[in-house]
């Protein structure tokens, strides 16, 4: 269990450029990508910070077949996976299949371009993406699996072949039966000395609290707030929905919101087990951006209507506020 722990993180230590199906590819550098045109190397060291960009040529939200709207629960998230090829100290050489995979955080401006900056072995100054072992990142966020990578699992100054690889699709985040999903593969070769094994180490554990405690952070508002989903249901005015929030949260600030429904049934009841209404509920969320305690965040509510009987229901009101909200710059929100 411990080998191939260790065996995940050499592999992306290795740096090259490879082509993986007809429209993408993976260039690999030691300093973050800028422009696009930096040339990719194909070597490091273990001591050296590797970075990848993947180059699709569509936008990332059409290549990977990127569908969900990004939210406090369901964030945009790709599967990263790797294999790898290597030496172990007692001299004998091993191959690894790639692995199940852990998911990768992709955030909503992102969607639209044609590249994925990735890291494998960040500066943890620079460290930007957060990976996670459950899909809504609701804990236990980590920096790039790579940095696990502990070199005296192998034979010193051996070289580990890795293969690097991100899957996407509808069904991403259920991580099984991705194996006709779309994906792009590169690799790249790490050279391992015992001596780096402190300093990885170090740099893994530095980067995770970057992560930690700023890698959700937004940079702009999702989509949904500029093109918000339009109904003419009294219910559902701006002002109403002011007055609601306001009254069920009066310690956060609404600074803007925007309804998000699939254009179904408006309103679906809950019923018990005898068939008698619990409450009714709007087919959708309300995603909203307010200030807390002077910090700006991204959030959702649910809005439901209690059953009081006699086939009456309360006023709306917001029955659940998202829990794991993400904060945003308050000059983002306009």
């Amino acid at each position: 269990m411990l080998r191939h722990f260790l065996l995940l993180i050499s592999a992306v230590f290795i740096a090259a450029t490879s082509v993986a199906q007809t429209n993408g590819t993976v260039k690999f550098n030691n300093v973050p990508f800028t422009n696009g045109s930096e040339a990719g190397k194909t070597s490091f060291k273990s001591n050296e910070f590797i970075y990848a960009r993947v180059e699709l040529e569509k936008s990332v939200k059409e290549y990977f077949k990127i569908t969900n709207p990004d939210g406090p629960s369901k964030p945009h998230v790709l599967i990263f996976k790797y294999s790898k090829r290597y030496t172990e100290v007692d001299g004998k050489t091993y191959s690894e299949n790639f692995t199940n995979g852990e998911y990768l955080y992709i955030k909503p401006e992102d969607l639209t371009k044609t590249y994925i900056d990735l890291d494998i072995l960040p500066d943890p100054a620079l460290a930007n993406d957060v990976f996670c072992l459950v899909s809504n990142f609701q804990g236990g966020m980590y920096t790039s699996p790579i940095y696990r990578v502990r070199p005296k699992g192998y034979k010193n100054n051996s070289t580990i072949n890795y293969s690097i690889q991100l899957v996407g699709g509808t069904t991403v985040a259920n991580n099984s039966g991705n194996e006709n999903l779309p994906k792009v593969t590169g690799t790249f070769d790490l050279i391992v000395n015992h001596s780096d094994e402190p300093l990885i180490k170090q740099n893994s554990d530095l980067a995770d609290k970057k992560v930690q405690a700023n890698g959700l952070n937004l940079s702009s508002l999702p989509t949904i707030f500029s093109r918000p989903f339009k109904t003419t249901d009294p219910k559902l005015t701006a002002a109403k929905l002011t007055a609601i929030l306001k009254r069920d949260y009066p310690h956060r600030k609404v600074l803007k919101m925007a309804l998000d429904s699939d254009g179904g049934q408006l309103w679906l009841v809950s019923k018990n087990d005898f068939g008698i209404p619990r409450y009714r509920y709007f087919n959708g969320l309300l995603h909203v951006a307010y200030m807390e305690d002077g910090v700006c965040k991204v959030g959702s509510v649910e809005l439901i209507e209690n059953y009081l009987g006699g086939g009456k229901y309360a006023a709306l009101a917001a029955d659940y506020w998202s829990e794991y909200d993400r904060t945003i710059n308050c000059a983002a929100v306009k």
